[in-house]
């Protein structure tokens, strides 16, 4: 699976990032684990899901015409 990466919080290292999967038009986002057990209860995650934290700002960035 070749990615591309199309913003994040900090130019390089680990950070919370949004990648493309090229060929696909899908996104895979980096970022923190969702721990919260009154969180992960209202979400209601299926089998094989997770859920990852990302500051807004990342979304903000995405939307603002990177993802073409």
């Amino acid at each position: 699976m070749k990615l591309t990466r199309l913003a994040g919080e900090c130019e390089k290292g680990t950070c919370p990032t949004v990648y493309s999967v090229d060929g696909t038009g899908d996104l895979i986002v980096q970022g923190y684990v969702v721990d919260d057990t009154e969180a992960l209860e209202t979400i209601q995650l299926p089998a094989g899901e997770t859920a990852v934290r990302i500051p807004a700002s990342l979304i903000r960035r995405i939307a603002s015409g990177n993802l073409g």
